[in-house]
């Protein structure tokens, strides 16, 4: 009977639903696929896919060498010599390896080059004043060991280290290969990205056996029925650049390399981390496709730091919220990733909202209504209030990030009303609030501690466009959380759809 009356009184409302749910998954897909960041808004938001990472301060008055290993066994080596800067200044250094794919999105390999599957990124600050160093006065070696699967389908007589200048990538011109010992060296005085690139390998029929060809044509690799443990017989070549034995003796055949030990392989490790300020001692919560997947504690400092591992390659939606120490959450910063199976995926910079409430649902014109909230300690708030005319106000934030605003009401008209905030530390700079409506009249009516709403799926006290979302995620999908079947029967369908509308507080 319930859920006929909720047919019935939201019929109207479930083609938008359809629309909306079209929408949602379109929407989902398009930035799935172009790997969109929609918190990218926020100035410090960053993300690196990384398979190996070191950071080193540097005393450039002394020389200096590091290497960085990958999970495959290639490295890279870089060597300074001493008084790399004529300043003697101590820096730091982060470099770190990540996949081809990640970097030629928006950095496009050169016509007719090919380049290896690991790239590297390389850069240096200065500990003074966090600048970046752009130029060393002396040349510092970098030397890439790859391994024969990195470089696939490349000649590797034509390998060498080219570099990005901000808009194409160059050649290092004292790039020297050792095809024996897979390895190349390089001198440079800049740095940002380094890729390993080189021309395709000669295509089979040419007459060529490049190193991925058993043979081509009449070359054989200098192998014969004989070497392949045949008595005696011609050994020839496939169309396809395979060793044809068909033609060799097969009276006593040695069956290669068989007995002997096996290997132990170890799966790469696939992982997210993230990483971003919230609130002092605050909980913060990790979505991964509308499910909660870990939770942690930010520090004194609000910094938090969360890693999730174990997860196969491929898209996600990531969401991340906080709660303060009044039980007011923040709205969530959601992003979709894809993550690259065996590296590290590394998303910093997450700038949680800042959580925002007002001591009055009505307020009477002229008189004060109190805006507060919690963020990162010392932040700097900028509070907005909607009329016919928007306000902004600033106020700053306590040791323990909480702010408060007595926001005068004379300058504002009978109606409604509503207000956000943001934050910004270290010029670092947070999306908006969620938004808090009030009410200004005749008189003041204190505002109710919030209550749970039916169809508040995230429980910030709200029934909107972010409770749809989840919500759209398990629609027509098997077992839903119960939380998430609003009206208990087992699927998210329409009526779950029409019973959030009827709850709808936008």
């Amino acid at each position: 009977m319930q859920n006929k009356k909720y047919k019935t009184k939201f019929k109207f409302f479930l083609s938008f639903v359809c629309a909306l749910i079209f929408f949602y998954f379109a929407f989902s897909i398009f930035y799935l696929t172009t790997n969109n960041i929609s918190a990218a808004s926020v100035a410090n938001f960053q993300i690196e896919i990384f398979y190996s990472k070191e950071v080193h301060t540097i005393d450039t008055v002394q020389p200096f060498s590091e290497t960085l290993i990958n999970p495959n066994a290639s490295s890279l080596n870089i060597d300074m010599p001493d008084y790399s800067l004529s300043s003697g200044e101590e820096i730091e250094l982060i470099m770190y390896s990540t996949p081809k794919d990640s970097v030629i999105i928006d950095k496009p390999l050169p016509t007719e080059k090919l380049g290896a599957d690991i790239f590297y990124k390389i850069s240096f600050k200065k500990i003074s004043n966090n600048s970046v160093v752009s130029y060393f006065d002396k040349a510092i070696t970098l030397t890439f060991d790859y391994t024969d699967s990195d470089v696939s389908g490349i000649d590797e007589d034509t390998l060498s280290i080219y570099h990005w200048n901000s808009s194409e990538w160059v050649i290092l011109s004292d790039s020297a290969v050792d095809t024996i010992l897979n390895k190349i060296t390089a001198t440079t005085q800049q740095f940002s990205y380094f890729a390993i690139l080189g021309d395709a390998l000669h295509f089979c029929g040419d007459g060529i056996a490049d190193p991925e060809e058993q043979c081509d044509e009449v070359d054989l690799k200098g192998e014969t029925c004989l070497s392949l443990g045949y008595d005696s017989g011609v050994l020839n070549c496939e169309d396809n650049c395979a060793l044809d034995a068909s033609n060799c003796d097969m009276d006593t055949v040695v069956p290669p390399n068989e007995g002997g030990g096996g290997s132990i392989v170890v799966a790469p490790v696939t992982s997210v981390l993230f990483s971003g300020r919230a609130y002092p001692k605050s909980t913060v919560t990790l979505l991964k496709d509308a499910q909660i997947t870990a939770t942690t504690i930010a520090g004194t400092d609000a910094n938090f730091r969360i890693n999730i591992t174990g997860l196969s390659g491929g898209n996600y939606i990531f969401s991340l919220y906080s709660e303060d120490s009044e039980g007011i959450r923040s709205s969530l910063l959601t992003f979709p990733v894809g993550v690259t199976f065996g590296a590290t995926t590394n998303i910093s910079g997450a700038f949680i909202t800042p959580t925002i409430g007002v001591d009055k649902s009505e307020v009477k014109q002229g008189e004060n209504i109190a805006i507060f909230g919690q963020s990162v300690p010392e932040s700097d708030i900028v509070i907005t209030v909607n009329s016919d005319e928007e306000h902004f106000v600033k106020t700053q934030a306590d040791g323990n990030g909480i702010y408060l605003y007595n926001f005068d009401t004379s300058f504002l008209e009978m109606g409604d009303h509503f207000t956000k905030s943001k934050s910004s530390v270290d010029e670092n700079i947070s999306s908006f609030s969620s938004v808090v409506n009030f009410i200004v009249s005749s008189k003041d009516t204190l505002k109710e501690k919030s209550k749970n709403l039916k169809g508040d799926l995230n429980n910030d006290g709200r029934v909107n466009l972010i409770d749809f979302s989840i919500a759209a995620y398990w629609y027509k999908r098997q077992s839903p959380p119960a939380s998430i079947d609003l009206n208990d029967d087992g699927k998210i369908d329409l009526v779950d759809f029409s019973i959030m509308a009827f709850y709808w507080t936008g």
